[in-house]
């Protein structure tokens, strides 16, 4: 959770803990192995009131939702999950994947521990 500080520090959030909460509700249920923050707020490029969140949430077993929009203080949440085998097979193909692991920020999950457990 401390990276979701930095990142609100970046972006001029004034408090932190409406991105945990946002992100917390966003996640919640899913059990994540990783997640990431990309997109502007990412990029440390975040406008309050016109920018998203935008996370990817990597899971073992088949989601309960594959993507959802869930609104918050700072702006709607959008999530996009994946499985662990989707993302093994396809982080070379697809740009949101490609982008989690370029420049996302990890807040779950480590991105290295992850592509080892694909290549197992």
């Amino acid at each position: 959770m401390s990276r979701i500080y930095e990142v609100a520090r970046r972006n001029n959030i004034k408090d932190p803990n409406q991105l945990v909460q946002a992100i917390n509700k966003a996640i919640n249920g899913l059990n994540p192995i990783a997640a990431f923050i990309i997109g502007s707020l990412a990029r440390g490029e975040f406008v309050m009131g016109m920018s998203d969140i935008d996370l990817v949430v990597i899971v073992s077993d088949e989601p309960q939702f594959r993507a959802k929009v869930i609104g918050s203080p700072l702006g709607d949440v959008e999530v996009v999950v994946f499985t662990l085998d989707e993302f093994c097979k396809y982080h070379m193909d697809n740009n949101i994947m490609l982008e989690s692991l370029r420049i996302g920020i990890p807040i779950i999950g480590d991105p290295e521990d992850l592509m080892k457990q694909c290549k197992q």
